[in-house]
């Protein structure tokens, strides 16, 4: 039987599943949807090529799972920004805020990445779901708001958090973008 490096066989195979996921983030930032190859991710990670074969059963599960490792890391660190943050006006900076410097610290280039990915329908169909429980955060504060139409109303200002994303990605600073959306959103686009 093989050494485990963990105390169980379950926090084993956890580990190297993580360490495969880690390192398969890090050669699609690197390389892209071509590069990321069982065997480049394996040499990556230290671990033998057959052995991602014990996780996943194709490169289109690892991006899967890759996936849902950003957007479960991108609702847990937004629900953490939210945390102790008055309802209202509060909290919606606070959203912001939070997206914006999570855009500018690089945590969405992995959704980027997998944007060139061609995926099964039944596996985008899983992501896109995931990806739409993202909104649920800014939906409550929505809600606190006194907004009508919540959900309706929260793809709309997901378009604006969006739109600033991309211009973080162009090189505006993330404060500016961050500024100009909450005024947006608040005071609307003016006179």
């Amino acid at each position: 039987m093989p050494k485990i490096s963990a105390p169980t066989v379950a926090e084993h195979r956890a580990a190297q599943r993580a360490a495969l996921v880690r390192a398969g983030v890090e050669v699609l930032l690197e390389s892209g949807i071509a590069g990321t190859i069982p065997r480049v991710v394996c040499e990556r990670a230290g671990l033998t090529r057959s052995s991602f074969y014990d996780y996943f059963h194709s490169k289109d599960d690892l991006l899967v799972a890759i996936a849902i490792d950003a957007i479960e890391s991108w609702d847990r660190e937004i629900e953490e920004a939210l945390t102790d943050v008055e309802p209202g006006l509060a909290q919606l900076r606070a959203y912001v805020d939070a997206t914006m410097r999570m855009t500018a610290d690089g945590r969405h280039e992995v959704a980027g990445a997998l944007r060139e990915a061609d995926l099964s329908p039944s596996s985008m169909d899983d992501l896109m779901r995931l990806h739409d429980a993202l909104l649920r955060p800014l939906i409550h504060v929505l809600e606190h708001l006194g907004i009508e139409e919540a959900q309706r109303r929260a793809f709309l200002v997901q378009g604006m958090i969006g739109a600033g994303m991309e211009l973080i990605s162009h090189g505006v600073d993330e404060r500016t973008a961050a500024d100009d959306i909450y005024r947006i959103l608040v005071d609307g686009l003016g006179t």
